[in-house]
């Protein structure tokens, strides 16, 4: 290859590269949710940073949020995050946990209710293979424990905290109510489904699950769980509320993308601007 047909092929990958910016950019506005506390998407808070409120703790109900990791790491791609790198199998076919988050019914939301810190000792009691499989964090090593536990104390330190639940049973009641991810998700990876083909796929008659897009790409799934008048702790799926499936902004064909490094990766002139 000439100097000049190098310096071509070079000059044309640095403007498709350019293109799939602006295109992840305009799809996906830079909101609050691109405030990062580690860089995680934080579009609950986005939706509702005007109607939270730090004085007290009380609540109704949980919103259960789960990711789909392929689309994380896509709209993070050049960041180059070790588990969108290397991505676990699981993340294929499953979504996994975002947070659990306290709510109310009037669309409010408590947080930051003490400044208890999140202790490793809860990572030894509920065992680190259990938050691996279903609170991950694409972006560090398991080997670097620090960072990779700051997605969990982030979550403990904005929500937990308000749930009135000791940290352990935060945790293992958000764990415990981990919504599997329909055979759809799986047999349509790297393809469409419609709206109503995902909301009977997770058993919706009606109000009981919200779909989040970036762009026209699935980005989260979440459900509302009841909470015990005793206690605080989550017992089964309700209705959400309107103010929860207003956030819902997927139309009615959704994307379910695929991981980066599942794609081509040989084709110097493959189009970055659509995924397949």
């Amino acid at each position: 290859m000439s100097f000049l047909t190098f310096y071509l092929h070079l000059h044309l990958l640095l403007i498709a590269a350019n293109v799939h910016i602006e295109a992840r950019l305009n799809e996906h506005p830079v909101g609050e949710e691109d405030i990062n506390i580690g860089d995680f998407n934080l579009s609950h808070h986005s939706k509702h940073k005007k109607k939270h409120s730090t004085g007290t703790n009380t609540f109704d109900f949980y919103v259960l949020s789960m990711s789909y990791q392929p689309e994380f790491c896509d709209s993070h791609r050049y960041n180059h995050f070790v588990g969108c790198e290397n991505p676990n199998d699981f993340w294929r076919s499953s979504l996994t946990l975002h947070g659990l988050w306290p709510q109310r019914s009037d669309g409010t939301w408590p947080a930051t209710c003490s400044n208890e810190s999140f202790s490793l000792d809860t990572v030894n009691e509920i065992g680190m293979d259990r938050f691996l499989h279903y609170w991950p964090n694409t972006k560090a090593s398991p080997n670097e424990l620090k960072k990779y536990t700051e997605f969990w104390a982030h979550e403990w330190g904005k929500h937990g905290t308000c749930s009135g639940l000791p940290q352990k049973q935060y945790f293992d009641v958000a764990m415990d109510h981990f919504l599997p991810t329909p055979s759809l998700v799986q047999e349509r990876y790297g393809s469409t489904v419609t709206k109503s083909e995902l909301t009977n796929a997770y058993g919706d008659d009606g109000g009981m699950v919200t779909f989040i897009c970036s762009g026209k790409y699935l980005s989260e799934v979440r459900v509302c769980i009841q909470k015990s008048g005793k206690d605080g702790t989550a017992t089964e799926r309700m209705k959400c509320t309107d103010d929860v499936l207003q956030e819902g902004n997927c139309s009615d064909e959704i994307y379910i993308p695929k991981f980066y490094s599942d794609k081509d990766e040989h084709s110097l002139f493959k189009d970055t601007t659509m995924r397949e």
